[in-house]
């Protein structure tokens, strides 16, 4: 019988198209940031971090030796030191993958490939859910934290898997709420209304960007006025 809490993540990939000030490939991530200062946009790397894509073959390895821990199993592609959507092939891990495990979950900043890509994904696959990390509707916003990434595509490319007859049900999308996007709120739970897209709002908890209670309350009271227009969502504390 399966075990429907036990959930097995995998890191496919030590690559990112991004650069989070708080992602643990910095050796910084942990530190906060100085009122009225902002992050050096050319840190350094972690010194430790091995920039690597896991190769096929030993993934599709593991999965065989060890099929009883994955068939039918929730299997994820979180993604804690790179973004699975870099890895050159990673549609074999996901055709695999979608083959054995009940559900793939990826998480993603979205900006990695274009949307014909992702139509494909929501139209050929029951059992994929895509989670997308997107904190911003416009560059200005998305890119304080999210940095380097194309925000007008990582949107898109949501919008399209979201748009499939299997990426309907299957698509989520984290927004984090800083002092400097809060604003946004309504428009993101349009966005999300209209692409059929559950939303989960959760404010910034770690030091770097942190959101200051002032605007805590107005991110609180804008999304407590506009939710019921912007379809599946909700308003946590953490990230």
């Amino acid at each position: 019988m399966i075990n429907k809490n036990i959930i097995y993540d995998f890191s496919i990939s030590s690559y990112c198209n991004a650069a989070c000030p708080s992602c643990k490939r910095y050796g910084t991530y942990s530190d906060p940031i100085p009122l009225d200062s902002s992050v050096d946009p050319n840190q350094k790397l972690h010194p430790s971090l091995r920039q690597l894509h896991i190769k096929f073959e030993d993934f599709k390895e593991v999965i065989e030796k060890n099929m009883h821990n994955f068939k039918g199993y929730v299997v994820t592609f979180e993604g804690e030191l790179g973004d699975a959507m870099v890895h050159p092939q990673v549609m074999k891990f996901i055709d695999y993958g979608c083959s054995i495990f009940g559900t793939l979950k990826i998480v993603t900043n979205g900006g990695n490939r274009k949307s014909d890509f992702y139509k494909e994904l929501g139209t050929r696959y029951k059992n994929l859910e895509m989670i997308f990390s997107i904190d911003g509707m416009k560059d200005d916003t998305n890119q304080i934290y999210r940095r380097r990434v194309r925000t007008e595509r990582a949107l898109s490319n949501m919008a399209a898997f979201a748009n499939t007859k299997n990426g309907w049900v299957n698509t989520y999308w984290q927004f984090l709420i800083f002092n400097h996007n809060f604003f946004e709120i309504p428009d993101a739970l349009s966005f999300a209304k209209t692409n059929n897209i559950t939303i989960h709002l959760k404010f910034n908890q770690r030091p770097k960007f942190l959101i200051n209670e002032k605007r805590k309350r107005m991110a609180t009271y804008l999304y407590e006025k506009h939710k019921h227009e912007g379809g599946v969502s909700t308003l946590t504390l953490g990230n």
